[in-house]
């Protein structure tokens, strides 16, 4: 099978829950289990994450609130894509933004990671407006454009 398809059939084990040792996966998708190892990874670069436990009965479990990549619209997932190549990239992004406190706000930012957290998409990303490290709700980034300037891993805040 594909390298694609052992991943997606992996998952498919680890949906019940329950805690799967490697060898055991490697066995029931007839892989090494160097490659079980390495799909976790790519699973996990992929937003999709596994916990893992050591010792005698360790082995992997798929998060239970991990909806990985469910994601509300077509829209929200396109952007997702492309804050995920943003990030891969270092391009600084120009967003929309919508903030209870400061309404609709025009934002240059830095992103730096995207994840879920109680079923939402967050991008974690140095904000230039406000000199600091933000988190943007995906759900609240109303337009945003990736822009061609690339930004370095140091940001410099201004005391």
């Amino acid at each position: 099978m594909s390298k694609i398809s052992n991943m997606l059939n992996m998952l498919q084990i680890l949906k019940d829950n329950q805690i799967h040792s490697i060898a055991s996966l490697s066995q029931e998708l007839e892989v090494s289990q160097r490659m079980i190892r390495e799909y976790k990874q790519e699973l996990e670069q992929a937003g999709i994450y596994l916990k893992s436990y050591t010792g005698k009965y360790g082995g992997y479990q798929l998060y239970k609130n991990d909806n990985f990549l469910k994601i509300d619209s077509i829209i929200k997932e396109k952007m997702y894509l492309i804050m995920k190549k943003a990030i891969s990239n270092k391009n600084k992004v120009k967003i929309k933004f919508y903030s209870i406190n400061s309404g609709l706000t025009q934002r240059i930012i830095h992103p730096a990671e995207l994840f879920n957290y109680l079923d939402k998409w967050y991008i974690a990303a140095f904000c230039e407006l406000r000199n600091e490290i933000r988190l943007f709700k995906l759900d609240d980034i109303k337009d945003y454009k990736v822009l061609d300037e690339k930004y370095d891993n140091e940001n410099k805040i201004k005391i």
